[in-house]
């Protein structure tokens, strides 16, 4: 995309690579890219500040970035824009096992294995069961979460399931698993809508308006399609 001349570079504290979200060393990514673009659409320019992303929320009280990529959060001063970008956290089974899982109470009892932190995330009922299950386990490396779940040594996973399918089409794991085998996508959490906050109201507002053009362009669906991922807004 092409800027104008006279662009402004805005310092974006962004988390540590989160694939596909954001891919550091390639810098690019589904939500990397989100912004960047809507971002461009109206003269500004992303200069990329990776930190872990508890960091980001530090560089922000500090006014040592011009704003944070994302956050869950809502008690952080700035403006905050319009949601960007959803996380899709679900329970993922194997087909085969035709297990029965409607809710976080299914969960109970079961071989679990979800993402590092997951309790601080997930909600006050999966904080309580997982600390009640003693087969409950988190993994900072999400593709040994697959590796659990492809061979059966895992009941259910929890995982965002665009990282989940990233994740899944990873040579080095397709080498040590059989990741073809079909998989059920349990929707038992929320959403999660995220947004960035930019401590300049002005900044705030033009981007919300290059996210708009984005959707109504039909560009912020070619995004998350470029990293062979599939809508999960089922």
């Amino acid at each position: 995309m092409a800027l104008p001349l006279q662009a402004k570079t805005l310092r974006v504290a962004v988390g540590s690579s989160i694939p596909p979200y954001v891919i550091e060393s390639e810098n690019r990514g589904i939500e990397f890219d989100i912004l960047k673009e809507a971002l461009a659409s109206q003269g500004y320019h992303m200069y990329p500040v990776y930190v872990p992303l508890s960091r980001t929320l530090h560089l922000l009280e500090y006014a040592q970035v011009d704003g944070i990529m994302s956050t869950g959060r809502p008690d952080l001063a700035g403006c905050y824009t319009d949601s960007h970008i959803t996380y899709w956290n679900v329970a993922i089974t194997l087909k085969k096992r035709n297990l029965d899982v409607k809710d976080i109470s299914d969960l109970a009892g079961r071989r679990l294995v979800s993402f590092q932190n997951a309790k601080d995330y997930l909600g006050a009922e999966f904080r309580e069961l997982a600390d009640q299950n003693p087969k409950y386990h988190e993994m900072a490396d999400q593709r040994a979460q697959l590796k659990q779940l492809f061979t059966g040594r895992a009941d259910v996973v929890v995982a965002d399931r665009y990282i989940f399918e990233w994740y899944r089409k990873d040579p080095s794991v397709a080498l040590q698993v059989n990741v073809e085998q079909e998989v059920t996508y349990h929707k038992i959490f929320s959403p999660g809508n995220f947004k960035a906050v930019f401590r300049d109201d002005v900044v705030c507002e033009a981007f919300n308006h290059g996210l708009k053009l984005l959707k109504e362009k039909g560009r912020y669906d070619e995004i998350i399609q470029s990293y062979g991922v599939n809508n999960p807004a089922f």
